[in-house]
């Protein structure tokens, strides 16, 4: 008998042995004769090693650990379910995982059941509640198909919920603790919801847990049920803490599946007859206690500790981009996509042009900029003025490496409250303001850095926010680009921002979603629209003068947003509110300066009289005012 596969394999040797390794590329075919162990003519020499992660199937060899699927009726085709990171007929071939996942039969995903806490920061975690929440898209709806199954033995609780006949259905169960003397009880609840699912369809927002009143509920596109109240058993199950020291086996949760139904069948004597078969089609947007599970397994991003039969549900959805004017195929979901439209382009697929002058954010846009790019600084200062719509989203982003290490700084608005996090390397800190941000309303943050000491001032307020990054290193080195408004791929930003992904984003960067008026960077201001080196999905501040300063401001000058109000700086021989009132220059030898006037000289004859060894200049001052302004700001230059 003979095997055709495909093999990804390292630096090849001397010898015949296969070195699997995903890092790799590059791969090579290999047919390899395999001789019954049976027949009396067997021959050593054609017995050929083909590696401990080979496991034979049918009349295929199944690679990198992957498992074998006999088909149901026992006379169809065997399947190889290949494990997380690999496909192809064989799991022969490397992928970096998949944001939206397809699971096929026989696969699943497992994850660590997070406890809503982070156990580094907490010794003890309350379990008596928890809730999930995810979207899906079945292909198959028949029979008893398991969607989620959870055991834990230091809880003596379980829980399951299944697509049953096209219906979900939750069931749950804890172990009682009785009197003294007398064994524990098990009680058994279940939630059926009414709603039928309707195989490859539409998605379905799915949402089940148990509240702080010990009920059940469940919940499908916001229809929800909930367990009688009667058998909600506030005191049967008290509220136990979980240590850091919890054996991770206890605590995983299996999404799609389960990595043993056959065992499941037997020796769970409560859930035991309602597992069937696993879950088959998409899944996106898994939510368990509030933080998101990234379903995929690499070296610096995902959640998933384990997955089998795992395909990309996304496949294709780019393949006929329908963007206009350079715009780029981004996928959003497993059944979407959306153009990212250059600067100055806008439209469901970027076809309509827009100049643009002051810039919105739409919570899927970015500027990118130099920023602090190629610096190393332990002094340094940044202003930002911003009025936002909605309480979440990521104003400013600079980091050192696309690998999730080293310095970073960050301006995030979580919650309405501004945080300020940087690293210089051995320690990260967090700056968070006192202050609840109005939105629709204009800002603006000043933060500081003094070594590894940070200030943070939010619009006037009198107290400074500080915080110490921890460690030695003083200086914050950054050598990426700096990205205003989000970012392109949450996959290289800093790691330091997973707690804050994982509540807010679902595994982006929840984009900033309002207009910004002014950045500057240690004292010199940003052009957020001239200085940007690209954009995506950007748009006019409307509602704000500057966003329409030809009618705004006349005669080219130029509009400066302060605020809700703005300033028209004239060109010379214009002046007024708009630049709409000329003057005339004939004879003018004495020239009048108000806040922020400028004259600037540039003619041939003034430029080689300044180019001379030796040059004087006069000037004739008459101060009309003088106005003194007090900051209560630290001082980080001494």
């Amino acid at each position: 008998m003979k095997y055709s596969f495909l093999v990804s394999a390292t630096h090849a040797t001397n010898n015949t042995t296969l070195l699997l390794d995903q890092s790799e590329d590059w791969s090579m075919i290999m047919e390899v004769e395999v001789e019954d162990p049976n027949a009396a003519d067997i021959k050593q020499k054609k017995l050929t090693k083909v590696g401990l992660d080979a496991t034979p199937c049918g009349d295929i060899l199944c690679l990198n650990r992957a498992k074998c699927l006999m088909a149901a009726d026992k006379h169809g085709p065997y399947k190889c379910v290949c494990q997380i990171g690999f496909s192809g007929t064989h799991c022969e071939q490397t992928n970096s995982g998949f944001r939206f996942p397809k699971i096929e039969e026989g696969g699943y995903l497992k994850f660590m059941f997070p406890f809503g806490q982070d156990l580094a920061l907490s010794t003890f975690v309350d379990t008596s509640t928890f809730h999930i929440g995810f979207e899906i898209k079945p292909d198959l709806t028949n029979g008893r198909r398991l969607i989620v199954y959870h055991r834990s033995k230091r809880d003596e609780r379980c829980f399951m919920l299944n697509l049953e006949l096209n219906h979900l259905v939750l069931r749950y169960t804890q172990s009682i603790p009785l009197p003294q003397d007398a064994e524990s009880s098990n009680v058994i609840d279940e939630l059926r919801h009414s709603q039928p699912l309707i195989p490859n369809s539409q998605w379905y927002f799915v949402e089940f847990g148990r509240q702080t009143d010990g009920r059940l509920y469940l919940s499908l596109n916001k229809n929800i049920v909930k367990g009688d109240e009667s058998k909600a058993f506030k005191k049967a199950w008290p509220q136990r803490p979980i240590s850091r020291t919890r054996d991770p086996k206890e605590e995983d949760i299996f999404i799609g599946g389960h990595s043993n139904l056959e065992m499941l069948r037997t020796q769970d004597p409560y859930f035991g007859r309602y597992l069937e078969e696993n879950y088959v089609g998409c899944i996106q947007h898994i939510y368990i206690n509030g933080e998101f599970m990234d379903p995929r397994r690499r070296s610096f991003v995902g959640d998933a500790v384990e997955g089998y039969g795992l395909t990309d549900c996304a496949h294709g959805i780019c393949d006929q981009n329908r963007c206009e004017n350079n715009g780029t195929c981004a996928i959003i979901s497993g059944s979407s996509f959306e153009c990212q439209c250059p600067m100055g382009t806008k439209g469901l697929n970027c076809q309509n042009r827009e100049e643009l002058h002051m810039l919105q954010y739409t919570g899927r846009s970015y500027t990118e900029h130099i920023g602090f790019k190629g610096t190393s600084q332990s002094n340094m200062m940044l202003l930002i003025t911003f009025k936002p719509v909605s309480p979440n989203g990521l104003l400013l982003y600079q980091g050192y490496s696309h690998d999730r290490r080293g310095d970073f700084l960050t301006v995030l608005l979580v919650q309405s409250h501004i945080e300020v996090q940087f690293d210089l390397g051995s320690g990260t800190a967090n700056l968070r303001s006192p202050s609840v941000l109005m939105m629709n309303t204009w800002h603006t943050v000043h933060f500081w850095l003094n070594g590894r000491q940070g200030f943070l001032v939010v619009d006037s307020e009198d107290q400074v926010t500080t915080a110490f990054s921890y460690g030695p290193l003083v200086q914050l080195t950054l050598d990426q680009h700096m990205f205003i408004g989000s970012h392109p791929d949450a996959d290289l930003t800093s790691a330091h921002l997973n707690s804050y992904l994982r509540k807010v984003g679902g595994g982006n960067v929840p984009g900033f979603h309002g207009c910004i008026q002014q950045l500057q960077l240690n004292g010199q201001s940003v052009d957020l629209v001239r200085d940007a080196l690209r954009g995506v999905n950007m748009e006019n501040c409307l509602g704000h003068p500057c966003a329409r300063p030809d009618t705004t401001c006349m005669h080219s000058s130029h509009c400066r947003p302060e605020g809700e109000d703005f300033t028209c700086v004239c060109f010379l021989g214009y002046v007024g509110k708009r630049c709409d009132t000329p003057i005339s220059l004939t004879g003018l030898n004495r020239a009048s300066f108000v806040r922020r006037s400028v004259l600037r000289y540039g003619s041939p004859d003034v430029i080689t009289k300044l180019n001379m060894p030796h040059f004087d200049i006069y000037l004739d001052i008459r101060l009309r005012s003088i106005k003194l302004r007090t900051v209560n700001h630290p001082n980080v230059w001494n």
